[in-house]
């Protein structure tokens, strides 16, 4: 009987692999085809808001007027596409099961086209991610495929959407397996690879074989230059933790505001950057005409130097205001610039003889890449198909390595994941993943948990702490779950005199907490640093209770296990 199954089974199994590979292969032809006409519509809407030579009027004008209609859409109609898209898209796979609404796609083309087109300082990369993503769920929902084949499709129109929207198949590739699914080994290499040469078989087609950038060859003049390659690559880091810091700051800026202001903060953003392009246009959208004249030495140091902090400072504001459109490009111009800047700086001034600036900012543009996204080995196979030449490789390593190891330091969490943890969306990190047959949050959880609105007074809720006898009280509802107070915080409070003040009062710090998810090793160890009570909350909102452990919670189920 047990020899019968598999073969009843395998028919079944072989189709479904077979159509999984021929989706794949359309998906990657609908992707490209999605990545080239975003970026042609983009070019299309720059020209026709801007013309060929924008006044000041257009360039200060065009940024705030087109936000005040993609704020209302952002806010009312395509809530899921602001901005990057390849946080969502992570999301999406990890916690959705690849279920992407056919709206998100939709939505993220149109008001990325507007966002981009009107002068915002973003990319096109991460938005054509999202969108190649979401036109994979759609297909592979509508053939009723499995759903770990659903979610499977996903990074699938990942990597075809980005090979076609920057013309590196084999990048795209690795940025799928590291950024989006997050393992490299990943069984989805052959149907990656697959979407990724359709797609760019089809860019190519429209577009012709043309290359992103003129890159000429490349040397390492002198062994004693790797020593400013590795400056480069401090200078990487640095500038990349300046870019990730302030690019949350700003946005937690932004998230504080009244939400009545959500319609109108891309507008404010807009207000800015049309500031910004009376005094520098050259910051407009993605620029990588600009990049392509660092890259070729036919820019001066002043120039590079002020290109790349103003393209941060747009990039940021942009970004944090709300509008659609992603960081990748932003990421390629600053590091050009930098490493251009700091080329031409040290040309002729060092011992030993260096490269041509444009080598530095070749490195530079990886070196920002590495330490901003996290995507090191991306960054590598990126910047050697952009060149086709192994002599940049080694200083290319280099530069990556320390520029990711400074940004990882001070900048512990990936600004993908930062970015969704600021939304109240928590990935899966390894701790989460426990070990086959291993017990978890949700096998010790209790579901029956007593809480407290946060409106209540201090003296009601130490009232209802004693009368269950519990170490801390639950502060707010269960879709809006605010944190624990201890019983000893609220005699303090009540001693204080504060017993008619608000219980949400007493709430601060940042919520010690675990996911269902979580092995029972970061539940005990959790615990013991909490007030007794550990909240178990969603990954896709964190302020979702979905239960509570306590010590007794975890002693019962201990003393369950021998039994089963």
């Amino acid at each position: 009987m047990n020899g019968e199954v598999p073969s009843e089974r395998t028919p079944f199994r072989l189709r479904e692999h077979q159509l999984f590979l021929v989706l794949s292969i359309v998906v990657g032809i609908l992707a490209g085809l999605s990545a080239v006409l975003f970026s042609l519509a983009i070019d299309y809407t720059s020209r026709r808001l801007f013309g060929l030579e924008p006044s000041a009027a257009r360039l200060f004008l065009v940024p705030p007027l087109v936000s005040i209609g993609t704020g209302m859409l952002l806010a009312w109609v395509f809530t899921g596409a602001r901005g990057s898209g390849v946080p969502q898209t992570k999301a999406a796979y990890r916690l959705s099961g690849g279920d992407i609404p056919w709206q998100v796609p939709v939505g993220k083309f149109l008001t990325g086209v507007l966002c981009i087109g009107s002068g915002h300082s973003l990319g096109r990369e991460g938005p054509s991610v999202q969108i190649g993503s979401g036109i994979a769920s759609a297909i592979a929902r509508w053939f009723r495929l499995s759903p770990s084949r659903v979610r499977e499709l996903v990074p699938v129109g990942a990597a075809g959407a980005l090979s076609a929207a920057f013309n590196t198949p084999v990048a795209a590739v690795i940025f799928a397996l590291e950024e989006i699914i997050g393992d490299l080994n990943a069984t989805l290499l052959g149907s990656t690879v697959v979407a990724s040469v359709a797609s760019v078989v089809v860019a190519r087609s429209i577009l012709g074989n043309e290359p992103l950038f003129h890159v000429p060859a490349y040397e390492l003049v002198h062994p004693a230059e790797l020593i400013v390659y590795a400056l480069l690559g401090v200078l990487g880091g640095l500038v990349s933790l300046a870019f990730c810091k302030g690019l949350l700051a700003a946005r937690g800026s932004f998230a504080k505001l009244p939400r009545w202001t959500r319609v109108w903060q891309p507008a404010m953003g807009g207000v800015v950057v049309g500031l910004v392009l009376l005094a520098v246009p050259q910051v407009m959208g993605v620029g990588y005409e600009h990049v392509d004249d660092a890259l070729n030495g036919r820019l001066l140091f002043s120039t590079l130097a002020l290109l790349g902090l103003v393209k941060l400072l747009a990039t940021v504001t942009s970004y944090a205001s709300g509008n659609a459109g992603g960081i990748f490009a932003p990421t390629l111009f600053i590091g050009a610039m930098a490493g251009g800047a700091l080329g031409t700086l040290l040309q002729g001034t060092m011992p030993f003889p260096i490269g041509v600036p444009g080598a530095y900012a070749l490195v530079g543009m990886g070196t920002l890449f590495a330490g901003i996204i996290r995507a090191p080995m991306t960054s590598v196979f990126m910047i050697f198909e952009i060149t086709q030449d192994y002599q940049i490789l080694v200083p290319l390593m280099i530069a990556n390595l320390l520029s990711f190891v400074i940004s990882r330091r001070y900048q512990p969490v990936p600004i993908y994941d930062a970015l969704l943890r600021q939304d109240h969306v928590h990935l899966p990190d390894p701790a989460a993943h426990a070990a086959r047959g291993g017990h978890v949050a949700r096998d010790v959880m209790s579901t029956h948990a007593v809480m407290v609105a946060g409106e209540a007074a201090v003296g009601q809720a130490r009232q209802e702490t004693d009368g269950r006898a519990a170490p801390a009280c639950l502060v707010g509802t269960r879709d809006a779950f605010l944190g624990t107070v201890s019983a000893t915080r609220l005699d303090e409070a009540v001693a204080e005199g504060r017993g008619s003040d608000p219980v949400s009062s007493l709430v601060d710090g940042p919520l010690l907490h675990a996911h269902a998810d979580h092995p029972l090793t970061v539940v005990i160890e959790r615990l013991a640093q909490s007030d007794g009570i550990l909240p178990i909350v969603g990954r896709r909102n964190v302020r979702e209770l979905e239960g509570t452990v306590t010590l007794d919670d975890v002693t019962r189920f201990l003393r369950r296990r021998p039994q089963r």
